[in-house]
């Protein structure tokens, strides 16, 4: 047992892919709520995240740059284990959903195409590869992928999106297979409609109360609420789960009642 829950993840340190904003940076402010040093790995400077954890007593460190360059991506982690001297969990959170067009899959340009497989999916394969070395040599690591509740119901008019969550959905559960014999736990957390600064200036208002109306627990779903999730997956609670995929929606995939 953790002696203070509040700090379970004291002495970690966790990586988190897109923690400039939204839930990203929740997510980076929750781990270091609990103790972990953080590092955010975004294309957008870091700072005001940093300066966040900072301001509440917390070890943070930004890096700028593109996590679905594989130079980079080794050498972002190569300076967390020089400054931090140790990873023990990854978050792969940067992906791109705002500002996506919806149109039939027929009318989708295959440029566009492969710019959400892309940021959605080379990233999380990236950027796994890269922490998964120094986590098979200490025996035990967590890997967090952020996926979406799409998969389940395959929404219709973003089916590059929804096939690069169900890309990494698979990629949690063949992950959790291979890296298991080093102890190592891969899950998902696939969360719903988020209210973020970004969802609430590129989604109608209209529409995101529709999706809360159609969820069991009809209100909006925060950045906290999957941060919390995370929080679950990265710490001692979750011991012996791996290869999940956790829904955090509402319950709006529970199907009519």
């Amino acid at each position: 047992m953790v002696a203070d829950p509040e700090r379970e993840l004291e002495g970690k340190v966790a990586v988190v892919t897109g923690a400039a904003r939204a839930i990203g940076r929740a997510v980076a402010e929750t781990l270091a709520a609990r103790g972990a040093a953080v590092a955010s790995i975004d294309l957008l400077p870091a700072d005001e995240t940093v300066a966040a954890i900072e301001a509440n007593g917390g070890t943070a460190l930004a890096i700028t740059g593109d996590v679905t360059d594989e130079v980079m991506v080794g050498a972002a982690v190569g300076r967390v284990l020089d400054e931090c001297g140790r990873l023990d969990v990854l978050v792969n959170n940067a992906g791109l959903f705002a500002g996506i067009e919806r149109r039939p899959f027929w009318e989708i340009e295959l440029d566009e195409w492969e710019d959400v497989i892309r940021v959605n999916v080379r990233s999380v394969f990236l950027c796994s590869k890269a922490v998964t070395g120094p986590m098979r040599e200490a025996g035990e690591g967590r890997i967090v992928n952020i996926a979406s509740n799409v998969v389940t119901f395959g929404m219709a008019n973003l089916m590059h999106y929804v096939a690069s969550k169900a890309a990494v959905i698979g990629m949690t559960r063949s992950m959790a297979r291979e890296l298991g014999p080093s102890g190592i736990a891969v899950n998902a957390v696939a969360p719903g409609l988020v209210t973020t600064e970004i969802t609430e200036r590129t989604v109608p208002e209209e529409y995101r109360r529709l999706v809360a109306q159609g969820q069991c627990l009809q209100e909006a779903i925060l950045p906290s609420d999957i941060a919390d999730a995370v929080a679950y997956l990265a710490g001692p609670a979750a011991r012996m789960v791996t290869g999940q995929t956790l829904l955090v929606n509402g319950g709006a995939t529970m199907g009519p009642a």
